[in-house]
């Protein structure tokens, strides 16, 4: 966030200033989430209160997620201040969703926090990193010495040999680039690949095995349960 954007906000408390910069980091959140970050001593149903208060005021935005629990992106009043596109106030599409939904409890409901990063840091991280490839979500885990780079990759219900195909399809366009390879050799890039059960998982990693990956890859399957919901209109054509 700009100076100039950061003095914008400041009329804001300092929770309230960290709820709406890790919404715009994230392009959503959850109450769960919230909680888990920001209000670990309270109920949810006093995270609600919370997020609903942040709503009343435009500060954030409500869109369903899987009935009964929602989704908030930024709010008018939130991208007016920050000078963003008013876009960022409006409901996911049905394929974005459960992309964004993955990378977000991929990196706040785990056992170890890892950083979404925005464009510019991806881009400094990995100045060789083309526009294209940066759009993809990207998180930094920074437990690990060197921190390591992390692609997240979402099953959205394909069969196994495609997803582990799609997998192929992202390491070998950046192999092109000519940094990526070194930098994968020194342990700092990860491919994250986020499915809906153990059984999925499974089978995605015999069809990954399949495959010839770069020396130093990580490859690392992570299950997510209400990715199933969430990509059920997707693979049912509706």
């Amino acid at each position: 966030m700009t100076d100039p954007n950061r003095r914008a906000m400041t009329r804001f408390t300092a929770r309230t200033r960290a709820i709406l910069d890790h919404v715009a980091r994230h392009r959503i959140t959850t109450n769960k989430v919230v909680q888990r970050l920001y209000l670990p001593h309270h109920q949810l149903n006093a995270v609600s209160k919370v997020t609903a208060r942040l709503r009343r005021v435009s500060l954030l935005s409500k869109y369903p997620l899987i009935h009964p629990q929602v989704y908030y992106t930024l709010g008018p009043q939130t991208v007016q201040a920050l000078g963003i596109s008013p876009h960022r106030t409006l409901p996911l599409g049905p394929q974005v969703l459960p992309i964004e939904y993955a990378a977000l409890a991929y990196a706040t409901l785990g056992l170890t926090y890892h950083k979404r990063l925005t464009i510019p840091e991806l881009k400094q991280l990995c100045p060789w990193l083309t526009d294209e490839f940066a759009e993809s979500p990207h998180c930094l885990d920074e437990s690990r010495d060197p921190p390591v780079v992390e692609l997240i990759r979402v099953d959205l219900g394909g069969k196994s040999d495609h997803v582990a195909r799609k997998c192929d399809a992202d390491i070998q366009a950046r192999r092109g680039l000519g940094q990526f390879e070194p930098f994968v050799r020194q342990g700092r890039f990860r491919l994250v690949v986020v499915t809906g059960t153990a059984e999925k998982a499974t089978a995605i990693q015999a069809a990954v095995d399949q495959h010839l990956w770069p020396d130093g890859l990580q490859i690392h399957l992570v299950v997510l349960p209400e990715l199933l919901l969430l990509t059920a209109r997707l693979n049912h054509g509706t």
